[in-house]
């Protein structure tokens, strides 16, 4: 009787051994192929790395960061999906709308001068909202 409930108690546990060791070797090999598919898909459908299609435009950003009343400015030009340059720049607190709204208007025009092609999008900010927006298409 002994001899017996040592015996269920040893094959017991390897069997437990044996299922657990089984399915950790089943999984590692299931995980490598899914990633070298996914990695084949990204490939096949020609994903592409964004950062290699925008870029800033230093010279305008640090011409429009000396205009009074400007405290920061941002500008992306993006080189896929026909072209956009988008301009986002902080005015202070005490620039009014209609002030914002040239100064958008001028950022614009001096964009579109340098980059004929693309759509501009520029936005004045204030407080973390929009004052003024001028679109060129």
């Amino acid at each position: 009787m002994k001899r017996s409930i040592i015996f269920a108690t040893l094959l017991g546990s390897a069997l437990l051994l044996g299922a657990c060791g089984d399915k950790e070797t089943k999984e590692e090999p299931a995980a490598e192929t899914e990633t070298e598919e996914t990695e084949n898909t990204m490939a096949e459908q020609g994903a592409v790395d964004k950062s290699d299609t925008t870029k800033s435009d230093d010279e305008l950003k640090e011409e429009f960061g000396k205009e009074d009343g400007v405290s920061s400015v941002s500008i992306i030009v993006t080189e896929d999906a026909g072209g956009f340059v988008l301009v986002d720049f902080t005015v202070g607190d005490d620039m009014k709308e209609e002030q914002a709204q040239k100064l958008a208007d001028q950022f614009a025009e001096k964009i579109q001068e340098k980059y004929k092609e693309y759509k501009i999008d520029v936005q004045a900010r204030k407080n973390d909202e929009t004052l003024a927006q001028k679109t060129i298409e």
